[in-house]
């Protein structure tokens, strides 16, 4: 399993002995490590949850969008007199839990080591016949910009939907800087001395193993694992980590210091972060709206 990088505020409380705090203060305040909450145990994949989550659709929800897309798209074409259409996507997988912090798993890391679990099968697409060219030029709007003296909707019938599915939506933060700010969540609280401490740990216990590794990620990066399947090696190893993270309360740790880091930065954009809520919900509707007329 490679690594791939694709709640309540709790505010430490100042107190000034004499007069009022200086601004060299106020800027140290504010960028001390976040107050902790709960620690919860993580048993699993399914256990980690953080606060941006919730500003993102499920799979539920997406399939719901892609669908209704996939409805649109196809009312434009028949505008331009088309009879290919685009099928009705699958449905997006239903998620098996998170990987942001490497394998927490007991009974995955007995069966397949860090290799990814087996996936279910996937279902075989309908044979179709395949667009004219000039349906996908209209469909893509890649092409002419006309037909039959019609202007193609910029983006083609797909940019056209797509743009339908977000009428409404409020300005919010954009996509490529959301991504950076969970990343920059991400390796704060891994800097952090709460987690750090708790790194150490696991390492001294897979030293007592036997195990020489400086982090979770290099056990889990270990070239040796490259193999097609598993080696008894890499499923002992691997079984090794998830206890020593168990016993450490390592990912336990690790979830409740970024889950802080979290709260405090949806805190201080709590504006940007209440237009994409809105959004998400603005956009299930228009997707559920289109499919309610067929």
């Amino acid at each position: 399993m490679k690594r791939a990088h694709t709640i309540l505020l709790i505010t430490a409380a100042v107190v000034a002995t004499a007069g009022t705090i200086a601004l060299a203060d106020r800027n140290e305040v504010a960028a001390s490590p976040p107050a902790v909450g709960e620690v919860r145990p993580v048993h699993s994949a399914m256990d980690i949850s953080l606060p941006f989550d919730r500003y993102q659709h499920s799979p539920a929800d997406l399939t719901t969008i892609d669908r209704a897309t996939a409805v649109l798209a196809r009312r434009c074409l028949t505008g331009f007199g088309q009879t290919w259409a685009p099928p009705d996507p699958p449905p997006v997988p239903a998620s098996t839990g998170s990987s942001r912090y490497g394998l927490v798993d007991p009974g995955r890391a007995a069966k397949s080591g860090y290799h990814p679990a087996d996936s279910a099968p996937q279902e075989k697409p309908e044979d179709r016949p395949a667009p004219a060219p000039e349906a996908m030029m209209i469909y893509t709007g890649k092409g002419t910009a006309s037909v039959g003296g019609k202007r193609i909707p910029e983006g083609g019938c797909l940019g056209q939907a797509r743009r339908e599915m977000e009428r409404g939506v409020p300005e919010a933060i954009p996509a490529a800087e959301l991504i950076g700010l969970d990343q920059q969540m991400f390796e704060q609280a891994q800097q952090d001395d709460r987690v750090r401490q708790a790194m150490t740990a696991w390492r001294t216990c897979m030293a007592e193993s036997g195990y020489d590794y400086t982090d979770v990620w290099a056990a889990n990066n270990d070239i040796r694992w490259e193999a097609e399947t598993p080696s008894q090696v890499e499923i002992d190893t691997a079984r090794t980590d998830v206890a020593c993270r168990k016993r450490t309360k390592l990912v336990d740790t690790w979830l409740a210091v970024e889950t802080a880091y979290q709260q405090r930065a949806i805190a201080e954009r709590a504006a940007r972060f209440d237009a994409l809520d809105r959004g998400k919900r603005v956009r299930l509707d228009n997707a559920t709206a289109v499919l309610a007329t067929g």
